[in-house]
């Protein structure tokens, strides 16, 4: 047992303490640990745990800060958005947006826009073909027509 606490203290001196306590006083030991050194010893565990949690966000931060990552905003998504946000009186999508000016200047060709609808369909394909589903999802006839433009092409996949 004195061995074993020994090796325990390596990575962790208060479960290490606890466990050669115990060998040289089982019923001393088993209430010594039980009332202060578990305790102690899960406070540590927590408090590391918490340090490596705050150390591993600053890392994903600092990694994100100095990358070049490209910030851009999808109008197809930014169009979902506001049409699920309104009502048919208020905006129509297929009246509104404009498809010719669906371009993002940061990137190359157009393959966000069919991952873009891709994405969607499969997001909305059980509504889209249930028009039961329409009201609890809020989606009024102008968003589903607008969804039968995006999805017309998609509907085989």
């Amino acid at each position: 047992m004195l061995l074993i606490g020994g090796i325990a203290a390596l990575t962790n001196p208060l479960l290490g303490a606890g466990i050669a306590a115990k060998a040289l006083l089982p019923g001393v030991a088993g209430i010594v640990s039980k009332f202060t050194l578990r305790p102690a010893a899960q406070t540590l565990a927590e408090r590391k745990e918490g340090e490596a949690i705050r150390q591993a966000e600053e890392n994903i931060l600092r990694e994100f800060s100095d990358a070049s990552t490209v910030k851009v905003i999808n109008p197809i998504l930014q169009q979902l958005d506001l049409a699920l946000r309104t009502s048919e009186n208020e905006h129509d999508p297929l009246l509104d947006f404009n498809f010719s000016t669906l371009e993002i200047k940061e990137l190359d060709g157009d393959k966000w826009q069919v991952l873009t609808e891709i994405a969607m369909y499969h997001i909305y394909k059980d509504i889209y073909h249930d028009p039961t589903l329409y009201k609890q999802a809020q989606l009024g006839p102008e968003d589903i027509r607008w969804f039968h433009v995006l999805f017309n092409d998609l509907k085989s996949t």
